[in-house]
């Protein structure tokens, strides 16, 4: 379910001033979040809490090791200019390696768990999935291609302050081009959002299944490109090349003072993921 995703993505969302103490902090954070979606009876909360409790083990333990050995990776091309839009594509590839990982560590423990949702639970996740595609639709659908433009400059603008510090008006100009520049994907990117929720609804009312089940979840969760059209694969095949040029052109416009604050950020993530692993 997308509970699933939500482990991946709470560990990345903690990325900050503070990682260590967000991912301490992860079982609870993660418990919140699937509150979101479905309530758990007492014999499958404990269920889910053992499984909690030995992937955070295992992630600590085999997984951050990884992830603090590709932002070496990558802090490195940066530093020594040395990145380009096929290495940016290979991490791209190895993060989404990391993901896959996960997932499969995950799903032999939340197979007997899904599998034994009532039909009341199932509802109540496929409502969450349908308020959420609701809220998506209200925020983008209706809105001319300017708006959509400026709503895309404020989200990447503040992802790229949080690790260069103040943005200079060049760099600004140069994530304005890429929003501007890039292949539209927003109504395949919702069309494939309503067909994946259709799918995975289906999944989960054939969950009893559970040969079943795994297959469907491993194709939602691990082969997006599966449910993709051609030109959507191809559309954002082109923008995470040209998202890795707009990194590599910020990179080249960073002063000095941006420079050593990517640096101090990124020594500081890395310290924090290698402490973090060794405490496991």
């Amino acid at each position: 379910m997308r509970k699933l995703a939500m482990v991946v993505l709470l560990i990345f969302g903690l990325v900050g001033c503070s990682t260590k103490v967000g991912y301490y902090f992860l079982d609870w954070a993660i418990e919140w979040k699937l509150e979101e979606y479905v309530t758990l009876d007492a014999k499958q909360q404990e269920q889910f809490d053992d499984t909690l409790k030995q992937f955070l083990h295992w992630h600590r333990s085999e997984e951050l090791l990884r992830y603090e050995n590709q932002l070496a990776k990558l802090s490195n091309a940066l530093e020594q200019q040395s990145l380009t839009p096929e290495i940016w594509a290979d991490h791209v590839a190895e993060a989404k390696s990391h993901w896959s990982r996960t997932f499969d560590y995950l799903l032999p423990s939340l197979l007997p768990i899904i599998s034994s949702f009532s039909d009341k639970q199932v509802a109540q996740i496929i409502a969450q999935l349908r308020v959420e595609e609701k809220e998506l639709n209200e925020k983008y659908l209706g809105k001319d291609q300017a708006e959509l433009v400026e709503m895309a400059d404020e989200r990447i603008n503040k992802r790229a302050k949080k690790w260069l510090g103040k943005l200079s008006a060049e760099q600004k100009s140069a994530i304005h081009n890429y929003n501007q520049t890039r292949g539209a994907t927003l109504d395949m990117w919702l069309e494939y959002r309503h067909e994946w929720i259709r799918l995975f609804s289906q999944a989960l009312k054939n969950r009893h299944n559970q040969k079943a089940l795994s297959h469907s979840l491993t194709l939602l969760m691990t082969e997006p490109d599966k449910l993709r059209s051609q030109a959507y694969k191809k559309a954002l095949d082109s923008n995470t090349e040209q998202f890795g040029e707009l990194l590599i052109l910020l990179n080249q416009q960073a002063s000095a003072k941006q420079k050593r604050y990517f640096h101090n950020k990124m020594m500081a993530l890395q310290e924090d993921l290698i402490e973090l692993s060794e405490d496991s």
